[in-house]
């Protein structure tokens, strides 16, 4: 019989009803249960798992058994093919004489009659087995399939958080990069730029830079020279150019006076390949392009002030110049080069022109605002690339009234391009979202192939080796980031450059009809518009009236002449 377990609660009347006294007490533990460390290997999370899965039961039928083979090693001295010095290996008698001896030799003859056996068991092992026999010839043969990889291999910050104005690699067999630290905003008055010194980067060193090199004024631009690696060309925020030998000291070793610079800072800076190679030239904001030698920057080797805008009886002066932003040289084309203008033009100058209007031989309107980047195609050098405001666009020298190619409006500002040095369709932007952009212009022409997120600052320049593996990007935080591309961004194609360059020729026909069939509708607007208004002059009755008029007055004076009558 089970018995009835009962517990009575009582409690006072008096206290029915009473309200209840809440208040914080501290924590502490009303009990505390330990987990069961075998019950919590059976629930636990585990990634990745690895298993082993066998659906067949294996079975044996025989045992096999390879023949074993004793290795060993053992120097021998090998002198002329293995012939005793006695031997003269010039003479063939003596050869032939040699090797009559040997064959008669017991000992040779024992050893060949040896490895009968051998040979005969390898022979009938290939008898058996076809070695040569191709399987799946029928199959056609597919390219192996690579996706397009971009990643980072190295970041380096700068420790003042700058932002950076220039990069260039160093020409040697291991490269380094050479980076310049400042803000490009030109003030008069005084400069925002209080920290300028530049830092020379190891790629295998990311914390500490190797070597540093500190201006008189903020470097705008940088340049490594192409035959000395130590050899530093800087452009600086006054105006002036300087020499700096890391070897030496970090301060510049030569530096161009003040009254024979640039008045404003110096925008753009490149060097001038010939058989020296101690040339260069730079442009500036004031309008002005100049030519260096890195031997004596006493003063310039030759001035010329880049103008478009003025009048045919107007003098060349800084009054009317265009402020440079960018250049570009190329060594096949040693007198002439590509000038990118704040105003949104890219001029196409002849150095060695006779007259303003043979050196400006031809003006692009290229971007609404400011070029950023210039850069002519590897495949051909009549096809160049520029870069502003939000856009992308290829032009071709032939052809100045519209690009070739124009890419779709970003939905960032582009802040530079450049062409990958061997896969001749293809080129890389850098935007102010902070992202890489691989395009490719046979594979995708609307949308990049590649897209990795670099930064979170704003990208704002961009430079690339010239073996095409590694990309050096800075951004507005003073960080410069080292990628490397997949071969598949970089190997092209067999049929690329003949495809890019019937691309291009095609595109600048289909420019060259478009705009033949533009002046043709333009002329006949034009004609159009003078007949409708030589009708509607002579269907006016007033119009018509005075004609008239002038008629009767015209016949009157000529019978006035000859002394007839007058006309009523």
């Amino acid at each position: 019989m089970n018995k009835k377990v009962e517990y009575v609660y009582s409690k006072p009347r008096k206290d029915f009803g009473k309200q209840p006294m809440f208040c914080e007490v501290p924590n502490h533990i009303l009990d505390s249960i330990s987990p069961d460390c075998l019950e919590q290997k059976l629930y636990g999370l585990r990634n990745p798992v690895h298993s082993f899965t066998q659906t067949l039961i294996s079975l044996k039928d025989k045992i096999v058994n390879t023949t074993r083979i004793f290795r060993r090693d053992q120097g021998i001295n090998h002198l002329e093919g293995g012939w005793s010095k006695d031997i003269n290996v010039t003479d063939e008698e003596a050869i032939t004489r040699y090797r009559r001896r040997i064959e008669r030799d017991d000992n040779y003859i024992n050893a060949i009659l040896g490895s009968y056996s051998k040979f005969e068991h390898m022979i009938k092992q290939n008898n058996a087995i076809d070695m040569y026999t191709m399987y799946f010839k029928e199959m056609r043969s597919e390219k192996p399939v690579e996706k397009s990889n971009i990643c980072v291999n190295g970041i380096y910050r700068d420790i003042y958080h700058r932002p950076i104005s220039s990069i260039d690699w160093t020409n040697e067999e291991h490269p380094k990069v050479v980076v310049s630290y400042c803000n490009k905003t030109y003030n008069i008055l005084r400069s925002d730029n209080f920290n300028i010194v530049g830092f020379v980067w190891d790629l295998e060193k990311m914390n500490v830079p190797l070597c540093t090199f500190k201006p008189p004024s903020a470097c705008w631009q940088v340049a490594s020279s192409p035959t000395e690696s130590s050899i530093i060309i800087g452009g600086l925020e006054d105006g002036r150019v300087c020499i700096f030998d890391i070897r030496v000291t970090e301060k510049p070793t030569l530096i161009s006076p003040a009254h024979l610079a640039h008045r404003e800072p110096v925008s753009a800076l490149l060097n001038v390949f010939s058989r020296v190679n101690t040339e260069f030239f730079t442009g500036s904001t004031d309008g002005k392009c100049m030519w260096w030698d890195s031997r004596n920057l006493e003063e310039p080797l030759d001035t010329l002030i880049i103008t478009s805008r003025r009048h045919s009886d107007a003098d060349v002066s800084l009054a009317n110049a265009e402020p440079i932003s960018v250049l570009q040289y190329e060594r096949s084309i040693p007198t002439k080069f590509l000038c990118g203008t704040d105003t949104g033009l890219v001029i196409n100058v002849n150095r060695k022109g006779r007259t303003h209007k043979d050196k400006m031989s031809t003006i692009f309107k290229a971007h609404n605002g400011s070029v950023k980047a210039l850069h002519r195609s590897p495949c051909t050098s009549k096809i160049f690339m520029t870069c502003g405001d939000w856009s992308v666009k290829i032009w071709n020298e032939d052809l100045s009234f519209s690009p070739i190619l124009s890419n779709t409006n970003h939905l960032n500002l582009i802040s530079d391009v450049a062409w990958a040095p061997n896969r001749f369709s293809s080129y890389m932007t850098v935007s102010s979202d902070g992202k890489l952009r691989y395009w490719d212009l046979l594979r995708k022409h609307h949308t990049p192939i590649a897209t990795l997120p670099i930064s979170k600052k704003s990208l704002l320049k961009m430079n690339i080796h010239e073996e095409g593996k590694l990309v050096a990007m800075g951004d507005f935080d003073g960080v410069l980031y080292i990628t490397a591309l997949s071969d598949s961004l970089i190997i092209p194609d067999k049929h690329d450059k003949i495809l890019i360059t019937q691309a291009f020729e095609r595109e600048t026909r289909r420019e060259r009809i478009l705009e033949m069939r533009t002046k043709e509708i333009h002329l006949k607007a034009k004609t159009d518009k003078q007949i409708h208004t030589r009708v509607h002059h002579f269907e006016d009755p007033h119009a018509l009236k005075d004609v008239e008029e002038n008629f009767k007055k015209i016949v009157r004076k000529e019978h006035e002449n000859i002394g007839g009558k007058k006309i009523h």
